[in-house]
């Protein structure tokens, strides 16, 4: 019953978080009208996904690395906090609401943290370096409520660098570990990762474009394991050479492709990975092509706003994010009920023992 309403959680601020999501998009193509401000329903919409959806999945990840996670009431708690939050930005954006929730939030990130505190003992653990990544990523919100509204500039690029702190450094190697796949020694996927995160946001310089190239390379590994699905492979090398192509200033780091690179990283290869252990019943391999389709269709479209802002890549884009929150209702819809199946034996073969990210069972279940 706990597990089944951890998994019902997460779903619901999936399609939550997709729904609002989808109605932003249709009201940037025109087509569709907003009853509340754009900007609080924007915050709303990333931070039920980073709250509602990217942490809980990264805790299971770690569970299924055999790390200990949240037990029953604090989980309950989160997910209100997650709640309220939510509401908050909705009725007024950064208000008091707002602030109480996600104060909650970020001190469950940094407790749930310290259960991986031993793991830093294993060089090639991937969630070695999360405790250090949730810090990182947190150190950034005082910035950016201190320069919010006397400089509006230098606080998106500190949100830009929180963002994809969370996910350079906590939740890709939390859907790596849930897999046990190294991407080699965690203090070199940290460091390349939080000096990315810089390039990302708040600090592009040629020290932190060289960092965000190697970590494209080291997320080359998982594209190149054959015991993986062949479309996890192809995400995994399209995420690796999407940053590479970023930090060689083949693509420009702007708001639209870092968009666009955002959204294809969640939405493919991190939900398709831990979804192998979230989803007790994972699609087919046909049908994650048709999901990648969408979302890597949105994504394109998004990264195509950089050049032309040409109606056509509005509407691509809400038709993306439209096509996306169907696939998943769909696939949420014929969930059977019960604990998963064997499917990540089928799908990504045994663990390698080389990985060092095995661990007792959490004693916390």
């Amino acid at each position: 019953m706990e597990r089944t309403s951890r998994h019902l959680s997460i779903a619901a601020a999936l399609i939550a978080a997709m729904a609002i999501g989808a109605w932003l998009r249709w009201s940037l193509a025109g087509v569709v009208e907003l009853s509340l401000p754009f900007s609080h329903l924007r915050h709303a919409h990333s931070h039920l996904g980073y709250f509602g959806l990217l942490f809980p999945l990264a805790w299971l990840g770690w569970d299924a690395a055999g790390a200990r996670t949240l037990g029953r009431t604090a989980w309950w708690i989160y997910g209100v906090a997650t709640v309220v939050a939510c509401v908050g930005f909705v009725r007024s954006g950064y208000g008091i609401i707002a602030i109480v929730g996600s104060t909650i939030v970020g001190g469950y990130w940094l407790w749930s943290a310290i259960a991986l505190l031993p793991r830093m003992k294993r060089l090639r653990d991937p969630l070695g370096g999360v405790p250090i990544g949730v810090v990182a990523s947190l150190a950034c919100v005082p910035p950016i409520a201190m320069t919010l509204r006397s400089d509006p500039a230098l606080a998106h690029g500190f949100v830009a660098t929180f963002l994809s702190g969370l996910l350079l450094l906590v939740v890709v190697p939390s859907a790596l570990a849930s897999q046990r796949i190294s991407p080699g020694p965690w203090p070199a996927f940290l460091l390349t990762g939080s000096l990315g995160a810089l390039f990302l946001g708040v600090a592009p310089n040629v020290v932190t474009r060289g960092a965000l190239l190697a970590y494209a390379g080291l997320l080359a590994i998982p594209a190149a394991l054959p015991r993986l699905a062949t479309h996890l492979r192809v995400v995994w090398g399209a995420v690796a050479f999407g940053l590479a192509a970023m930090a060689l200033g083949a693509v420009p780091n702007v708001r639209p492709v870092a968009l666009g690179a955002t959204h294809f990283l969640i939405l493919g290869p991190v939900l398709a990975t831990l979804s192998l252990v979230w989803l007790p019943r994972t699609p087919p391999a046909w049908a994650w092509w048709v999901g990648h389709a969408c979302w890597g269709g949105m994504s394109a479209a998004l990264v195509l706003q950089a050049f032309t802002s040409a109606s056509w890549t509005w509407a691509a884009a809400a038709a993306g994010g439209t096509g996306t929150l169907v696939w998943w209702a769909v696939v949420l819809a014929y969930q059977r009920n019960g604990e998963p199946d064997e499917r990540s034996d089928r799908q990504s073969g045994p663990p390698n023992p080389r990985d060092e990210t095995s661990a007792s069972p959490s004693s916390s279940r």
